[in-house]
């Protein structure tokens, strides 16, 4: 009861001195479960309501299993529209300065089920090679390709922090996209739940501070939004369906390691990608002026 009135919404008064904000409690945290063509994702994440809010901040669909095939791009963007996808989870999260100092950092938790625009039975996802390539191919696509258009610089750097994710049973690897001037990182967890299909489970935090990312962080503190992150990410488990695990071992047959490379070095970008939303493509300078319009 003290930290509800403690850290709270309304704002009466400036904060001069650095704080650590208080969000939600990862360990009131709801479980969920959802179905993809029989395989099953579970993981964790808590509810914050917020009134005069929009609902979409703590958006929970009722999820049916055979709208795995009915993918759009409206959900996310990708250059050229070369990849579509469907948000299927989100959540926005406020942390709370003490006494009345109002919100002082927010994060975003957002899971979406993603396949190129133009299919492709050549390629298949489950396969931790070409699991790379859709990464690759995914992330060119939707962040990869902005850049500034007076000196054709990125706007993110990444991935970095490349993880693999060894306890999944496909393909499956944490990483980090950064903003390439601040350096404040977007979080990611990607794994294949299908030869057509990944999953992208995106995670990022912002500090109500301005300055360089170490000014920020000393003023206000990052790691209570970094610890829910962390504590979201180590939740989330796949099981695979009857049919899946069959397509695992045969595949195994030929690749019996299906983990991801160990080390995966950042993307040369600004990039775009061509119509399969695989094959990455340099920007020259003619090319990024077409692409700013």
């Amino acid at each position: 009861m003290l930290n509800f009135i403690k850290y709270n919404r309304i704002k009466l008064r400036d904060l001069n001195t650095p704080c650590v904000p208080h969000g939600p409690d990862f360990l009131k945290s709801k479980k969920f479960s959802y179905k993809f063509r029989s395989s099953e994702l579970k993981f964790q994440a808590p509810t914050q309501h917020h009134l005069f809010r929009s609902g979409m901040e703590q958006w929970t669909p009722k999820w049916k299993e055979d709208e795995l095939d009915q993918l759009h791009n409206s959900d996310i963007y990708s250059h050229d529209y070369t990849w579509e996808s469907r948000i299927i989870f989100q959540r926005k999260y406020a942390f709370f300065g003490p006494w009345f100092s109002g919100e002082k950092a927010r994060a975003t938790f957002v899971i979406g089920v993603t396949t190129p625009a133009k299919p492709n039975g050549k390629i298949n996802f489950l396969h931790p090679k070409a699991f790379e390539v859709a990464i690759s191919g995914y992330l060119t696509a939707t962040v990869g390709h902005l850049h500034h258009d007076s000196d054709g610089e990125p706007y993110y750097h990444g991935p970095v922090s490349w993880k693999p994710r060894l306890d999944f049973p496909v393909p499956a690897v944490e990483f980090k996209i950064e903003d390439f001037e601040s350096h404040q990182p977007d979080y990611y967890l990607c794994f294949a739940i299908d030869k057509d299909r990944i999953m992208t489970v995106e995670l990022t935090y912002s500090q109500h501070a301005s300055g360089s990312m170490s000014e920020v962080d000393a003023v206000i503190s990052p790691k209570p939004a970094q610890d829910l992150i962390e504590n979201i990410i180590n939740s989330v488990e796949f099981s695979p369906s009857p049919t899946l695990e069959h397509e695992l071992a045969e595949l195994r047959k030929t690749c019996p390691d299906l983990s991801v490379s160990k080390d995966f070095p950042p993307l040369k970008w600004p990039a775009t990608v061509d119509e399969t939303g695989l094959n990455i493509v340099e920007l020259n300078a003619e090319r990024r002026k077409a692409l700013a319009g």
